[in-house]
């Protein structure tokens, strides 16, 4: 952090970025400090710090921009940065910490921009992340411009030298290299500091789909398809985008039965399952099917306490069943010492999503080998994301982590064959 003061922090899930920003806190010249995190995190961070230090801390309330009473550390929302331009643009805080800083890989945001200010006017900036590029490699140039503005030099240039198709990376470990070599990046995973957890058990489960959903949408579906192949360019923009969501929202709601069906079975067998979807409906539908279980909900229709009190439910046991919004979870710490089985009921279009998902299970205190198990229908979305995934893993993996050789699927199913066995013996038994 002193050797030039404005870093990218990439370090794995777990292994204590957090403490690394409160430790640059303890030096005077830092403060204060702006902390900006995403709107579930301030109370987080506030307790994190008081845990480690006897600063005094400050929790922007507002968008809109009041005096701010003497503090050490001020901790801001992505969501209310606008409203603070001015005082950024003073030079009032000495140090930044972005925290999850992937927040800001779309240039064309308000947060964007308001962040560019506030690190433009700050002595040190420290974004962090596990997973600063969630689509494609382009986006790590815009995390960089606002680590250290201009240390890629141009967009345009950029995406000359480093990108095909103006967005993927042509060789992301070029990259990844280049970004070290340049103390632009910093990382360490689990092997580098001695404390690497067993390999995730990743099993992609293929389930079956409710033909009479399919149907009833699939006239819909069909024009909107024929648009997206034949409409002029603006249909064919618009149509893609309500195809998109119209395919997802289908696929979700007509495997959520079996997607329910087959985390019963885990449930049975006394398994705590943390269960990731995306749709209202479909969450909808895995309560009413799994209600006998006392499902607690952390998506994004709950407030903040709400979520908390479902997290509490979860890891003291009340109940079995955490049901969480795929872009939900970031931040969450806890659920480890519960559950060590993530069950994803919906895929995103972005691996890192399902990373920091499983993430949440997959993290220092977990005594258990973890399992992702991704329920998949030969329906809809589902094929064509699985087919994108690859080429955005890729993309990913080269530039995070260069010297890591090509990733293998490590999959183990035997595990859950002896919990279908299990479940059916006592099928048997309940009704001989």
């Amino acid at each position: 952090y002193e050797l030039h003061g404005r870093y990218l922090l990439g370090d794995d899930l777990g292994l204590g970025k957090t403490i690394t920003a409160i430790l640059s806190f303890t030096n005077k010249e830092n403060l204060p400090a702006a902390v900006v995190v995403q709107a579930h995190l301030p109370l987080q961070w506030q307790e994190k710090i008081n845990q480690f230090t006897k600063l005094k801390i400050h929790i922007v309330k507002t968008r809109k921009a009041y005096s701010l009473p003497a503090a050490d550390v001020y901790i801001f929302k992505y969501t209310s940065l606008s409203g603070w331009t001015d005082v950024f643009a003073k030079g009032f805080f000495k140090s930044v910490v972005f925290d999850e800083i992937q927040e800001l890989r779309h240039s064309t945001s308000d947060k964007y921009w308001s962040s560019r200010i506030l690190s433009e006017n700050v002595d040190k900036c420290l974004g962090m992340s596990a997973t600063p590029i969630y689509n494609y490699g382009n986006e790590i140039y815009n995390v960089l411009n606002i680590v250290k503005p201009g240390c890629l030099g141009d967009e345009d240039d950029f995406l000359r030298e480093w990108c095909k198709n103006d967005k993927v990376v042509r060789d992301p470990k070029a990259l990844g290299t280049y970004l070290r070599d340049n103390h632009l990046f910093l990382r360490r995973t689990r092997a580098d500091v001695g404390r690497e957890l067993p390999i995730i058990n990743k099993i992609v489960q293929h389930i079956d789909y409710d033909e009479e959903i399919v149907q009833s949408t699939e006239e819909l579906s069909r024009i909107l398809a024929i648009k997206v192949t034949q409409g002029n360019f603006m249909e064919r923009g618009q149509a893609a985008r309500e195809f998109d969501v119209q395919m997802r929202h289908t696929t979700g709601v007509s495997k959520a039965k079996q997607v329910a069906a087959y985390v019963r079975m885990l449930l049975e067998n006394g398994e705590a399952i943390v269960l990731a979807g995306w749709h209202r409906e479909v969450y909808e539908i895995w309560l009413k099917e799994l209600q006998d279980f006392n499902p607690v909900m952390y998506t994004g229709s709950e407030t903040t306490s709400q979520k908390k009190k479902s997290q509490k439910a979860f890891e003291s046991g009340e109940t079995n069943l955490f049901i969480i919004s795929l872009r939900s979870g970031i931040g969450l710490d806890g659920l480890q010492y519960r559950s060590n089985i993530v069950v994803i009921g919906e895929l995103d279009w972005s691996p890192k999503v399902h990373e920091q998902l499983i993430g949440r299970v997959d993290r220092d205190g977990q005594k258990q080998q973890v399992t992702a198990i991704f329920l998949v229908s030969d329906y809809g979305s589902d094929p064509v994301i699985i087919d994108v995934l690859g080429l955005k893993s890729s993309q990913s993996q080269g530039i995070v982590d260069p010297d890591a050789g090509l990733t293998t699927v490590y999959t183990d199913e035997s595990r859950i064959k002896k919990m279908a066995e299990t479940y059916l013996q006592r099928k048997t038994h309940s009704h001989g």
